[in-house]
């Protein structure tokens, strides 16, 4: 088969590998499509420290099933399903407290830049009817904006304030609005994400042109949004969240920082407004209701820029650049 390995930096090379075998409790799958996320992005720029190269990476990935072990008991070969990234040890002190997230000793198997790839089953989420395999790769990143959504514990009614309108920004819109926001005011500086934003129902603000406080202010009779959702991670959004936010609201980071970025905030603002601030990491325990949330979104606006296999840095090269939303590589 063909693979994309990650040599450190920008080096990729595109190399034949055999094909895995399928164990006992694993499935092997064609790979039908691959997204692209901003942890590639860290990864390319050596700023992500979750695995050493070489390897094969890509971790919002779809396909169908080719073969199965003989333990293997919910998908057989021909099903179209989608691939949880990740694997936990589901005995550590965090595994054992029910927060696999935070995991001391994670598993992560070959990604899904690859022409085909061999992961246990209960990674495996057999796609809904009706759910393309590019449709399927945003189940990653919908699984971390549920995530986020639950740390929020929101009442309906409340308005939402989004910082960055990427695949995590536009799918937390969503899922906002489907889930009792009455508003949501999402910032983004790039116009085709706006224009997506305002189709899915969102006041979507230009902040290079058009001033936010203002506009939160307005748009929330003067409070500020109840919450406050950082897609991208970068500090100074996150400076930026605690002043737009409500008294007594939430601020929740949900982008990928740069891990050597330092923000500097003033612990006075955080007590003179009773604000909580949290962080989501990752997905635990959300795959398996994202999949079924893929019905019930509007997903075909987020995609559109596909590459080959070939093409792997090209793509991540592209996603760095803010071309396209949800780009996606096929194998």
């Amino acid at each position: 088969m063909r693979t994309t390995v990650w040599h450190g930096g920008e080096t990729f090379t595109l190399e034949e590998r055999p094909v895995p075998t399928a164990g006992s409790t694993e499935v092997l799958i064609q790979v039908a499509a691959c997204g692209i996320c901003g942890t590639d992005v860290h990864i390319i720029e050596d700023k992500f420290p979750l695995y050493p190269p070489p390897r094969v990476i890509g971790h919002e990935y779809t396909g169908t099933v080719v073969a199965v072990g003989a333990r293997v008991q919910k998908v057989r070969p021909g099903d179209r399903v989608v691939v949880e990234p990740g694997y936990t040890c589901g005995d550590c002190y965090f595994c054992r407290q029910g927060r696999e997230n935070l995991c001391q000793q994670r598993v992560v198997h070959p990604g899904g830049f690859a022409e085909y790839t061999c992961v246990p089953e209960r990674l495996v989420h057999p796609l809904p009817e009706g759910i393309s395999f590019e449709m399927g790769t945003l189940a990653e990143p919908l699984a971390c904006a549920l995530r986020a959504w639950d740390l929020a514990a929101l009442h309906s009614g409340v308005c939402v304030g989004i910082l960055g309108g990427g695949a995590v920004g536009l799918l937390l819109t969503q899922l906002a609005l489907h889930s009792g926001a009455v508003k949501v005011i999402l910032s983004e500086p790039r116009e085709h994400r706006r224009a997506v934003a305002k189709q899915l129902g969102a006041v979507a603000v230009d902040p290079t042109r058009e001033d936010l406080p203002v506009t939160m202010q307005a748009e929330t009779g003067g409070l500020g949004p109840e919450v406050i959702f950082d897609a991208v991670g970068h500090p100074a959004l996150l400076i930026q969240a605690l002043d737009l936010v409500q008294r007594g609201g939430t601020v929740l980071e949900v982008g990928v920082a740069d891990p050597a970025a330092v923000a500097s905030i003033r612990p006075y603002l955080l007590f003179e407004k009773e604000l909580t601030v949290r962080a989501s990491h990752m997905r635990p325990y959300t795959f398996h209701r994202a999949v079924r949330w893929l019905t019930r979104l509007t997903l075909a606006p987020l995609l559109g820029v596909e590459f080959r296999l070939e093409e792997t840095l090209e793509a991540i090269r592209s996603q760095r650049a803010g071309k396209g939303i949800k780009i996606v590589v096929k194998p």
